[in-house]
């Protein structure tokens, strides 16, 4: 087993299917999976690869959920970015498999976000429309969970899940910015630090440790790092070691000062 270990940042270069390794309990799991026969990363034992069924690609990710359900805090929740997928032209209702599926593991289904996305350009075929949204999948471990007044936000007045003096709504508002890491090869889906932010603020408190078991090129380390939490992540594939390096060589913590040397 490979593994990055510092102070306020552990990655394991391994699958998450299996979490034994862990050995602190995360207050919030906050992840974007990999879609099924969809994207490639590069790895065997890679899950969503063309070769296995959808149904197995569910019972995968289950492993993933199980693992993030034993591990997580009493008081903790967890954060799916994902969306709809198409297969050979018949839409798959992917986040509401995963909220089922993982509701059968323990967990309960609190919201399904609509991340609204106004820059997207492309639809899903050619003779359909747009897809200007992608879903989180907010579950919770327990009916007591932490979930915090959002205070400061990074969004302005265009964003309807915000309203004066009033609870954060469930429609958010965040562009796709395409910048360097939209250009890796390695990475095809990269989420904005923003819509990141905002689930950390309101999942966490400074300290608590975030959990990405696809931690992929490091948006949630980098996002929980600066925002004064510590942050656990798998991610079976190390080339994205270089990856996460160039992002996080800008944060200013302490703690960073040597976790890449």
């Amino acid at each position: 087993m490979s593994v990055l270990d510092r102070d306020d940042l552990t990655v394991f270069w391994e699958t998450s299917e299996d979490m034994s390794s862990l050995q602190v309990s995360p207050q919030s799991v906050i992840t974007s999976p990999p879609y099924w026969d969809l994207k490639d990363y590069r790895h065997d034992d890679q899950i969503g690869v063309s070769d296995e069924s959808y149904e197995h690609y569910l019972d995968r990710l289950d492993a993933v959920w199980s693992e993030c359900y034993d591990a997580l805090d009493e008081s903790g929740t967890m954060w799916v970015v994902v969306d709809t997928v198409m297969d050979r032209g018949d839409l798959r209702l992917l986040p509401y498999h995963i909220a089922q599926r993982a509701e059968e593991i323990g967990f309960t289904l609190q919201d399904m976000v609509v991340w609204h996305k106004p820059t997207a350009i492309a639809g899903m075929t050619a003779r359909n429309t747009v897809n200007k949204k992608e879903y989180v999948v907010y579950l919770s471990k327990s009916e007591e969970h932490k979930f915090n007044e959002l205070g400061s936000d990074e969004n302005g007045v265009e964003d309807p899940a915000i309203e004066e003096g009033k609870p954060l709504g469930n429609l958010w508002r965040f562009p796709v910015k395409r910048g360097s890491v939209g250009n890796q090869v390695l990475h095809k889906a990269p989420y904005p630090m923003s819509l990141i932010n905002r689930i950390v603020r309101v999942s966490t408190d400074e300290g608590d440790t975030v959990l990405d078991p696809f931690l992929g090129s490091g948006t949630t380390a980098y996002s929980a790092l600066d925002l004064g939490r510590r942050c656990v992540g798998y991610e079976i594939n190390q080339d994205f070691e270089s990856v996460m390096e160039d992002r996080l060589s800008d944060l200013s913590q302490s703690t960073l000062d040597n976790a890449w040397q």
